[in-house]
């Protein structure tokens, strides 16, 4: 089942591989028509109720199909002119049937014996607005077989169409039942699988933009236990979830390294686990995510206190480095937790006991629930029923810290409440993505500097993707 935002994630990524959606449209319109031909006798008066995006262009590049075998006619609810996206602007322009405004949609519906109802396809924010309200008020008091394209207009809200049909497309949608939707047909419209496989700019949709009303802490706050022994893990990922525009970042370590991780950045608070004493595991709980790993080292001591907070933390929860040695013989330790691993090859294999390829991963990620992303040429990402690949980055990418620095991209997204596989396939695609940026501008003589001065940037053209 998917719900807006996995829609949204396939249609950015098929026209980041093919340029357009036109062919998407052909598909659907193809489906649509065929689904018509099937159900109703030529030679029925067809109208479609049109929005201003793709649904719309989906409805009317099927009247074009139905054309000549059946009586059309598109009503523009917004008028001629109104259509937004280029897709649907080529299926009006190709299309040879009748056009009219909402002036005309009462005398239209009362004319035919099929209502296509493309309005609005998923994704509605709030309620109808007029004139899309009086729209879905009279095709339901029309009495007549109504067809929606996708999902009904309006569903999920409480003014929606009530079609007798409902013609979606890949997969079933959100919310979507016989009871709001009429007899459900799914319809495959040719979504390359590459599309859904591998990571690309429309996986960036997850990320969630900060509420205008939030205060401090809202927009992320990540405890990161590490540098125990080595430091500059911990400063990495620190720096890099900082750069995610995260409320708060802190690091909690031991004396050995406290004050040199203290002098890096003002803007990561750093806390000395021995000046809070017994309460500095509870200051860190209060965290809205976990890093466990980085340059903590595999001391007995780490062990005890890592077991003590996972048997506590209730938020998500990222282990890396140190922390997977740490837990190579005590994976009960993740059942219930919302945890997220990310090994490379040699740490799968401690970590497992099992080859490092994907069918293990996947194996390994279902059995306990967790998330895991096998670093490589080719992350691989999965949580057991979900699998995506991230290509990307380049050679460079084998020197020491980028590893810890997705460790701290995937834990700033997870530390928004985001979904722990999203946030992973995210982390994973940036790292990848400003690996190349830094690439471009310094070739093999970039650094993790460089990487992570390259987020914001990157997030930025995100958010326009997005």
């Amino acid at each position: 089942m998917m719900d807006y935002l996995d829609v949204k994630r396939d249609d950015i990524n098929y026209m980041h591989l093919y340029g357009d959606a036109t062919k998407l449209m052909e598909n659907a319109a193809r489906q649509l028509s065929d689904f018509v031909r099937k159900t109703f006798v030529p030679g029925s008066r067809i109208c479609a109720v049109c929005g201003t995006g793709n649904n719309a262009g989906d409805g009317i590049a099927a009247l074009e199909n139905l054309r000549g075998d059946y009586d059309v006619s598109a009503v523009l609810v917004k008028g001629k002119g109104s259509l937004k996206t280029d897709e649907a602007k080529w299926a009006i322009k190709r299309y040879k049937g009748r056009v009219s405004g909402i002036r005309s949609l009462k005398q239209e519906l009362a004319g035919s014996d099929i209502i296509l109802d493309c309005m609005f396809g998923v994704g509605i924010s709030g309620e109808p607005r007029e004139p899309y309200a009086k729209a879905i008020e009279q095709i339901n008091k029309s009495g007549k077989k109504i067809v929606s394209i996708d999902v009904p207009s309006g569903l999920g809200t409480k003014r929606s169409v009530m079609p007798d049909y409902t013609v979606t497309f890949t997969d079933v949608k959100k919310g979507m039942a016989p009871e709001n939707s009429g007899d459900i047909t799914v319809c495959d419209i040719g979504i390359p699988e590459s599309v859904r496989k591998y990571a690309g700019p429309g996986d960036m949709v997850y990320y969630t933009r900060p509420d205008p009303s939030s205060h401090k802490g809202m927009n992320g706050s990540l405890s990161i236990i590490g540098g125990w022994e080595y430091y500059g893990s911990s400063v990495i990922a620190a720096l890099g979830a900082n750069a995610m525009a995260i409320d708060l970042v802190k690091i909690y370590t031991t004396p050995l390294n406290y004050e040199i991780i203290a002098t890096y950045s003002p803007f990561i608070i750093v806390r000395n686990i021995a000046k809070l004493g017994n309460n500095w595991k509870e200051d860190a709980l209060r965290g809205t995510a976990l890093l466990i790993g980085p340059g903590l080292g595999i001391s007995d001591e780490a062990q005890k206190d890592v077991k003590q907070m996972l048997g506590k933390a209730k938020m998500p929860i990222i282990v890396d480095a140190d922390g997977i040695k740490l837990m190579s013989d005590k994976i009960s330790w993740t059942r219930g937790r919302n945890m997220i691993f990310t090994p490379h090859r040699r740490e799968f294999e401690i970590l497992t006991g099992l080859d490092a390829n994907e069918e293990n991963a996947v194996k390994f990620a279902e059995k306990h629930s967790v998330v895991i992303v096998l670093k490589g040429v080719r992350d691989i990402v999965t949580d057991g029923s979900r699998t995506i690949y991230v290509e990307g980055g380049n050679v460079r990418m084998t020197m020491g810290g980028t590893g810890d620095l997705l460790a701290g991209l995937i834990s700033a997204m997870a530390s928004r409440n985001i979904d722990p596989f999203r946030s992973a396939v995210m982390g994973a695609y940036i790292n990848k993505k400003i690996a190349e940026r830094a690439f471009s501008s310094k070739s093999y003589w970039y650094s993790i500097d460089d990487m992570i001065d390259a987020v914001p940037g990157f997030m930025k053209e995100s958010a326009n993707w997005a």
